[in-house]
């Protein structure tokens, strides 16, 4: 698991069934300090977080 604020939001035209109801996030990567480190990820949610809030997040066959 990682780290990371979210900036931003991502808007989708169409989406798939199965991801209705999930929003879609811009987040950049942080180290446990809150520094950022400049990379950036687009993540799902299904838990209702906001921009400027610090999650983490999977990725790869954990994040399935």
């Amino acid at each position: 698991m990682l780290l990371a604020k979210i900036r931003g939001t991502v808007v989708s035209s169409q989406k798939e069934e199965v991801l209705e109801g999930l929003t879609f996030f811009v987040c950049e990567q942080i180290d446990i300090a809150g520094r950022p480190l400049g990379k950036y990820v687009v993540c799902a949610d299904g838990v209702g977080a906001g921009v400027g809030e610090v999650v983490l997040y999977a990725s790869g066959s954990c994040g399935r």
